[in-house]
This record gives structure tokens, sequence and C-alpha cells, in this order.
């Protein structure tokens, strides 16, 4: 016949506190992952991993695509102004593209205005278009 070890009191209480803070604990980490989740679609238009849509953010404003891909200096041709690499997008997408806008020269950059086209580089010399949405 098993031989039945009866806990004190207080261990099993302690016990059931902790499996209580980790149920809180992974409730709340879900939360907020599904709160980040929302977040990043809302503002890059995609979900975390996903490559650039037909929409990117940048400069706090949304620009759309306008194909077909240009080369390099094409796209600096249209931008009318220098081209400047602002980082990788999207930034948590597997394979991120370099995001270029102009640059103005010293002096005649206007520090609340963004770029009205961006590009994102595609390729080696390939450069996809996207026009500010709403107008500058």
């Amino acid at each position: 016949m098993p031989v039945r070890v009866d806990m004190a009191p207080g261990v099993a209480v302690r016990g059931s506190r902790f499996r209580a803070w980790i149920r809180a604990v992974a409730v709340l980490v879900v939360v907020a992952a599904v709160f980040f989740i929302v977040w990043y679609r809302a503002v890059y238009n995609v979900l975390p991993g996903q490559s650039a849509s037909g929409r990117v953010h940048w400069c706090g404003r949304d620009y759309e695509y306008q194909g077909p891909p240009v080369t390099r200096q094409q796209a600096s041709s249209q931008a009318g102004v220098q081209l400047h690499a602002e980082g990788s997008y999207p930034p948590l997408a597997w394979s991120r593209d370099e995001l270029f806008a102009a640059s103005y020269p010293v002096g005649r950059q206007v520090s609340t205005s963004c770029a009205t086209l961006v590009f994102l580089r595609t390729g080696p010399d390939t450069y996809a278009p996207y026009t500010l949405e709403g107008g500058p």
C-alpha cells in the first residue's frame, strides 16, 4: 500500500501563488505580443517577418508603390536631388530592403518636411518607387 505524505499547508499555498504569478505573467506576455503585432501592422502595413508591401511608412507618413522598378540613376533623376540611404525597411522583416529618400544640400533642407518620393532597393540596381500619399 502506498504511503501518503502530506505537505505542510504553507507549502501548498506558496506553490499555488507561484503558479498564479506564472499564469499572470504568461497572460501579460501574450497580451503585449498581440498589441505589438497590431501596432506593427498598423504602422508598417505588414506583419513582423514579412517584406515590404504596396505601402511603406517612413518619416511619419505613408507612401504608395508607383512602379515599375527603376535604376539608381533613374531614381536620382526622378527625385531631383541626391538619394540617401535611410535604413532597412521594414525593421523586423526576414529580408529587408534598403530605403532611400531625397537628401537636400546643406542650407536647402526643410527640417519639418519629408521627401515626397522614396525608393526601396530591391536588387543590385533595382529601386521600387513609392510616392507620398495625400500630398506634401
